[in-house]
């Protein structure tokens, strides 16, 4: 595969495919991908369900500043004892490690620098090279290790790393300051810390009759000893209920946005930010309040701290705009570097000259379709200019150059994320990394460090590969799935459909790796989520279930319908008031257009989708009954009970104008509700939630169950418990492959692939143990 991919790299090169119009490139990818198939042959296994446990992602890249060696982590799997003949949840575990590369050595090769059972991950590098600071989560539990992640550091030269931070509620990733001598990071404060040490919050008590409760009030309480019971006096019985609540038992919710991942939150927690001296490891907060400080970045000379805050009048989670902060580090009040009506803004980065500080910025006003830009601003403040000028592309990840006052920086568009470089002096933003066999590619990480530049790809052919731009030449510095050269890997095939109102939807083709060729294949229909995400043929978190279904003899279409993002902000805006109707339309005509290019057919159909991409599953079998078999995973079907159960219920007025309980709005809801449609349903359906999701709630998807069955309609009910909305990205590994096996045994039932299971391979010889 290696050899084939240099040679597509070389006639790229030839032919400059990336500069091609986009439609001449698309005709060229055929012919290319069948010469690729020609020269792979038919001796490749098929990927199968337990290559899951063998798939290792690149994450976190960080190079040097000299940029003489880089350090990344490497997320995987392992085995978390002996490996039975029939695994059970548990019998596996997420891991990942920090791994490192001289570049500044010819013949030097990657080596693992962490070990155990850790979650090792978001890397620094000092300024002189000689220690790493890094988040460890998910230790062993020895001596003084906590469970959250923690900032722990690392030298380098020989040593074991230890634990500088440890916060309650954990700590976000660390930044060490020009001189290297310090580091800055946040972490969450609860409110009681906060009123105890800074006074009592700007804003009101959000429980009916309820002030604050001072720390004075709390001294005189202790001093008149008054201690609480039930039915004794009112002062009894208050203090016994703030007993109760204090142990979680009961809950008591006084926050609008109480709902976490996997839990409700119900303590107000305020992030802080702290500057720790690596000589005595001691963590001093430099920021006070009940407001949300965060992004926190030293300033060129080490003097003083940027970030960002919101909050202040009002609670943090109640306002969306943010501003752009700098606290000095020798006393003195917080300055306002840069803050706008209607913008939030985050992530200020200066250059090492400290004559520039870019920052991320979005306004507030449509927070769903609206894209984020770079900004540029003096270290007086002032006015910005915006890096990315008028080109509509929204901002993913970014960073300076440190050779040059250059940006580099990520935004989907397309179907891939490429990595783009900015000079404040053009405003031109221009492709570093665009494609990869003439497919669009998505990058992930990356970082720059004397002349170098360095990144995590995903590709068509590969979910996960670290390359480099290494003196000026550009090549793989890690492959860590080098297994895959072993598989039969499907290519995909772009294609455009042009909709009656004007509207361009991008999709791709995947043909099945093993196919009859007396017989046409089955056709999936995938849908993603977001509803403003987009999938492409660099997609990582999608690589193996799309090509796990090739290998099982299905062809698989997916793409992006209106309301998807990399494809402009009007086109997100497209799904305005329209989550159902217009999006459907689109994943159906993608499907047409299939059935009438490829040798697919019509009488074998199935789709499925998870997030709003189950909403859209659950929409389209209400009113299309093409499909033989479906499979809606942790979906919204009810928008009045989203708003209750989810914790992105802010889409609803986000997307829909209003909320559900405002008579204005009800019947466009209504409208766009496929539970309420639920009569209409035939297609059998197969229904997945996590019991522990709290982003979309797990009832409307027993509601949509509870509904199908006294309708007497065919429907399967699959509970995953302790998990979250994303299971099938970050879960249980057993309950991933479960997924996954579920998905190919529900659909198989009516939809036979008419080929032979994928054969399995033992996935302990490279499991990290």
């Amino acid at each position: 595969m290696q050899q084939c991919d240099d040679f597509f790299m070389s006639f790229a090169e030839v032919f400059k495919l990336a500069r091609f119009p986009r439609m001449f490139s698309s005709v060229l990818v055929l012919p290319l991908l069948l010469l690729v198939s020609v020269v792979h042959g038919n001796d490749r296994s098929p990927i199968s369900t337990t290559d899951l446990l063998r798939l290792k992602m690149v994450q976190d890249v960080k190079l040097s500043q000299t940029g003489d060696f880089l350090v990344w982590s490497l997320k995987s799997i392992a085995a978390s004892g002996d490996i039975p003949g029939s695994p059970r949840v548990g019998d596996y575990e997420n891991r990942s490690h920090l791994w490192m590369l001289r570049l500044d050595e010819p013949d030097a090769t990657p080596r693992q620098i962490t070990f155990g059972k850790r979650r090792d991950r978001s890397p620094v590098i000092s300024p002189d090279g000689r220690q790493i600071a890094f988040l460890r989560s998910g230790v062993e539990g020895g001596p003084g290790e906590s469970a959250a992640s923690q900032v722990w550091l690392m030298p380098l030269d020989g040593g074991e790393a230890r634990q500088l931070t440890n916060f309650e509620y954990g700590a976000s990733a660390a930044h060490f300051s020009p001189d290297g001598l310090r580091l800055v990071t946040s972490s969450r404060m609860s409110l009681k810390d906060v009123i105890a040490q800074d006074g009592l919050p700007e804003f009101a008590n959000a429980r009916p009759g309820l002030d604050w409760p001072s720390p004075k009030d709390q001294r005189a309480r202790k001093r008149a000893r008054l201690e609480g019971r039930p039915g004794g006096s009112l002062d009894e019985i208050r203090v016994w209920l703030e007993e109760n609540a204090a142990l979680r038992d009961p809950k008591v919710i006084d926050r609008l946005a109480f709902q976490g991942e996997h839990a409700v939150e119900e303590g107000h927690r305020f992030r802080q930010i702290f500057v720790i001296k690596i000589a005595d490891g001691k963590p001093v907060r430099i920021t006070s309040g009940t407001r949300d400080h965060f992004d926190p970045q030293f300033t060129a000379d080490g003097g003083a701290v940027l970030y960002a805050v919101k909050g202040g009048a009002r609670h943090p989670e109640q306002v969306l705009d943010s501003s752009l902060m700098m606290q000095p580090l020798e006393g003195g009040e917080p300055q306002i570097l840069f803050e706008r009506d209607g913008w939030a803004l985050s992530r200020p980065q200066p250059f090492r000259d400290g004559s520039l500080i870019a920052f991320l910025g979005r306004r507030t006003d449509e927070p769903a379709y609206r894209s984020r830009r770079i900004g540029l601003v003096s270290s007086n403040g002032g006015e910005p200019i915006w890096a990315t000028g008028e080109v509509d592309l929204s901002v993913q990840r970014f960073g300076w150059r440190t050779s040059r006052p250059e940006l580099l920086f990520t935004a989907a568009r397309e179907g891939g994320v490429p990595l783009f470089s900015a000079s404040p002096a053009t405003l031109e933003p221009s492709e570093i990394v665009d494609q990869r066999v003439g497919l669009p590619v998505s990058v992930g990480a990356f970082d720059a460090g004397g002349g170098n530049i360095v990144w995590n790809e995903s590709s068509a052919v590969n979910p996960s590969v670290l390359r480099g731009m290494v003196n000026g030449e550009q090549r793989i510095l890690f492959d860590p799935n080098p297994w895959i050269v072993e598989r039969e890997i499907s290519r995909p095939l772009v294609g455009w459909v042009l909709r009656p109102d004007g509207t361009k939807i991008q999709y791709w083709y995947m043909p099945p790796t093993r196919k009859n060729p007396e017989e046409r294949s089955p056709l999936l229909l995938q849908i993603h989520g977001g509803p403003a995400t987009m999938w492409g043929p660099g997609t990582a978190s999608m690589w193996l279930e799309w090509q796990l279904f090739c290998s099982w003899g299905y062809s698989v279409v997916y793409g992006n319908p209106r309301g998807s993002s990399g494809y402009g902000e009007a086109f997100q805006r497209g799904n305005y008031q329209n989550w159902g109707p217009g999006p459907a339309g689109d994943c159906l005509a993608i499907m047409d257009s299939v059935l009438e290019k490829h040798d697919v057919d019509p009488e074998r159909l199935a789709v499925t989708g998870g997030s709003y991409g189950g909403f859209l599953t659950a929409w389209i079998i209400a009113h299309d009954n093409r499909f033989k078999a479906a499979v809606a995973q942790r979906g919204v079907y009810e928008l009045s009970t989203f708003f209750g159960e989810g914790n992105a219920w802010r889409l609803i007025e986000w997307s829909f104008g209003g909320q559900p309980f405002d008579p204005r709005f009800r019947e466009v809801m209504n409208r766009n509700s496929p539970f309420l449609d639920v009569r209409r349903i035939r297609t059998p359906l197969l229904i997945m939630h996590a019991e522990n999701d709290l982003r979309t709630g797990v009832s409307q998807s027993a509601m949509l169950y509870r509904a199908l069955r006294v309708l007497e309609r065919p429907v399967e009910y699959v509970l995953y418990p302790r998990a979250g909305h994303d299971l099938s990205r970050t879960g249980d590994p057993v309950q991933r492959m479960d997924r996954l096996d579920r998905m190919i045994e529900f659909f198989a039932r009516f939809v036979d692939p008419g080929q032979p299971a994928p054969v399995e391979r033992p996935p302990s010889s490279d499991l990290d143990t």
